[in-house]
């Protein structure tokens, strides 16, 4: 296993992603290629207090309904498994390898499970593309062809556009809808993210949430944001105010500095 797993989850993350593999061949069959790990296990940026999972499944045709019940249900069972709750935390992403290896963004929908919400059957949208460009250049393979061998290759201006698609596909209608930043974990979340979104626009660099959170707080250039960033950075420790308010300005923000249109915000 790589040292990266073990590094993040020990034996038990170890164990938990063969047992998962083992569970998804015998959910998909012949139809099941490969399994990654990407995001923070993958970049050295794991943080036990707060970070997913994060796994893309490749297959070679979009799974069908059958299939996804399947998988639902190998899911269930993987709650059961260890003391440290993987299963909980997984994010995964059922797609074709075919997907992966084209550029843009294939108009497929795909099976994906998210901690919070479960699975869905979605159409891919811009996110999609800045996950092959982490997997690309980051990603582990646990099972299958090697994943450099798997994805293509993403252009700094292909990943540019993504980036200010996903600012206007996923987080400019949570403007309408801020429900989510209720929660004190989505807030910090929202605001490493748009630090990371900051940092790729100005340097075309895609680093790491804490990476960005350090550019962030370096120069004048967010200087009125650092203490925003400050709490976001030490989530769940230390005093942790509601930040609901600023979390939505801040995206604001974001929008603004990305050259996305928005609503201003209500009274």
């Amino acid at each position: 296993m790589d040292v990266r797993v073990i590094r993040a989850g020990g034996p038990g993350l170890s164990s938990f992603l063969g047992l998962a593999v083992s569970s998804w061949r015998s959910a998909l069959g012949r139809n099941l290629t490969g399994v990654y790990v990407h995001g923070s296990i993958s970049t050295g940026a794991f943080n036990p207090r707060t970070s997913d999972l994060d796994v893309v499944v490749t297959t070679r045709v979009v799974t069908d309904s059958e299939a996804n019940e399947r998988i639902e249900e190998v899911h269930r069972a993987m709650h059961g498994w260890g003391e440290d709750r993987w299963a909980d935390r997984l994010e995964a992403m059922f797609v074709p390898a075919s997907a992966l290896g084209m550029a843009g963004i294939p108009r497929i929908a795909a099976l994906e499970l998210h901690p919070d919400e479960g699975f869905k059957v979605q159409p891919l949208g811009s996110d999609f593309v800045i996950q092959k460009r982490i997997l690309r250049q980051h990603g582990i393979t646990i099972y299958g062809p090697t994943i450099a061998r798997v994805v293509a290759p993403v252009t700094n201006g292909e990943l540019r556009d993504a980036v200010i698609g996903n600012l206007r596909e996923w987080w400019l209608p949570q403007l309408e809808y801020p429900g989510q930043f209720l929660k004190r974990g989505y807030q910090a979340y929202a605001v490493l993210t748009m630090c990371r979104t900051l940092c790729m626009l100005t340097t075309g660099e895609l680093v790491t949430k804490p990476e960005a959170a350090s550019w962030a707080m370096r120069g004048p250039y967010l200087d009125v944001w650092h203490p925003l960033i400050e709490s976001a950075v030490a989530y769940p420790g230390g005093l942790q105010p509601d930040e609901r308010l600023a979390t939505l300005d801040f995206i604001r923000f974001t929008l603004d500095e990305a050259g996305i249109g928005h609503a201003p915000p209500r009274s």
